[in-house]
């Protein structure tokens, strides 16, 4: 290989170290969010209970946490838990994306394999996060700050680069078996 290439390559390595450990910190982020969602306001009765109106915003929607019933409860700690979870999920998946990157695997077919998975996460997520806008139809006492449908065309770009990946990754399998 040739040294500039190289050199390439390890700064790619090096990078991707370093985006893993950013990703291993979001993932821990999105858990603590998941954690005192659970044991917020929303879901016990804290100190103040009842007192005013106690508005407390969750990713853009708001709850009046006084009026909740425990069926509206349940359907927040549901929608939640959704959310979170498929943001911990393309966490999850990115770092393992880098972790084929970290170890110089970037054009191969299990690379593209796994970017495709990446951005079926982030499809996922952009879906549950459209479902969470909807989440003051099915609870009262609760108001959205709209809705962003970006990550849904983020995911299926990534799945149409990963797919293109994955072709030339084939090709270029070829081309090395070829004399």
């Amino acid at each position: 290989m040739q040294p500039e290439i190289e050199a390439r390559l390890t700064q790619v390595k090096k990078i991707s170290g370093f985006l893993r450990i950013m990703c291993v910190l979001y993932i821990l982020v999105c858990v603590r969010m998941l954690w005192i969602v659970a044991r917020g306001p929303i879901f016990h009765h804290g100190p103040y209970w009842g007192i005013g109106t106690a508005w407390y915003t969750y990713s853009g929607v708001e709850f009046k946490v006084y009026s909740l019933l425990t069926r509206e409860r349940v359907i927040a700690a549901v929608a939640f838990f959704l959310y979170c979870g498929t943001a911990i999920l393309c966490g999850v998946e990115l770092f393992r994306l880098l972790g084929f990157y970290s170890r110089g695997e970037i054009f191969t077919t299990s690379s593209a394999r796994q970017m495709r998975r990446w951005g079926l996460a982030c499809f996922g997520w952009g879906i549950v996060k459209l479902g969470y806008a909807l989440l003051p139809l099915m609870v009262p006492d609760s108001r959205s700050h709209g809705t962003d449908p970006g990550s849904i065309l983020i995911g299926l770009m990534i799945v149409a680069i990963s797919w293109f990946m994955e072709m030339a990754a084939q090709i270029r399998e070829e081309n090395e078996l070829t004399v």
